[in-house]
């Protein structure tokens, strides 16, 4: 957590001792959108240029949210946007990284087809998460408590407040080391789109 000081550049510290890989940074105390910071935006190149917003299905837009300054694994830097750092408001940031076994952060480009890209995270997961990043798309979310097997998924989204649906076939299929996409759908799998991820076991 900090408090703003509107200063461009200002480098808040963590302890995580890894490079964050994906951040989200909403002000405690103003009404503001969830900002996110993932590695994987403008395809891995600049990322630290781009940002996406929780609240909503957009892709990447640019910004001065990240100072255009990547993330180290000691601090990251924001800008002087009330979103992430104006004077005197308060704000927490929920840091993410890829850890051997336990969580992955990464991307891929779809190809459009029912065997889609294989995603290799080194463990069977047991929570999804999946946004187009390139265009427009819904953050979805998968887990195994809820079902998210072979032969079903339901489906979550964090940017509505629909109840969770199940599509009639399965767009993601889980394995022991990772996941495939199944379906040639825009959201997940569309032919040259971009797409970041984030699962963990």
């Amino acid at each position: 957590t900090w408090e703003g000081d509107g200063v461009a550049g200002r480098q808040i510290a963590h302890d995580m001792n890894k490079i964050s890989e994906m951040m989200w940074v909403k002000s405690r105390s103003h009404s503001t959108s969830w900002h996110v910071y993932h590695k994987g935006l403008n395809s891995g190149v600049n990322p630290e240029d781009y940002y996406l917003q929780l609240q909503d299905a957009d892709g990447e837009s640019t910004t001065n949210r990240w100072d255009n300054t990547a993330p180290t694994s000691t601090n990251f830097t924001v800008g002087n946007a009330n979103a992430v750092n104006a004077s005197n408001r308060d704000y927490i940031a929920m840091l993410f990284a890829s850890v051997d076994g336990i969580s992955k952060v990464g991307s891929y480009t779809g190809n459009g087809s029912t065997t889609g890209p294989v995603i290799t995270t080194g463990f069977a997961p047991r929570l999804i998460m999946i946004k187009r990043s390139s265009g427009d798309g819904d953050w979805y979310i998968l887990d195994t408590v809820r079902g998210l097997t072979s032969s079903s998924n339901k489906l979550l989204k964090l940017n509505d407040d629909d109840a969770q649906s199940t599509p009639s076939s399965v767009y993601v299929e889980p394995s022991s080391t990772g996941f495939q996409l199944k379906v040639g759908y825009l959201h997940y799998n569309f032919n040259n789109e971009k797409y970041i991820y984030y699962a963990h076991a």
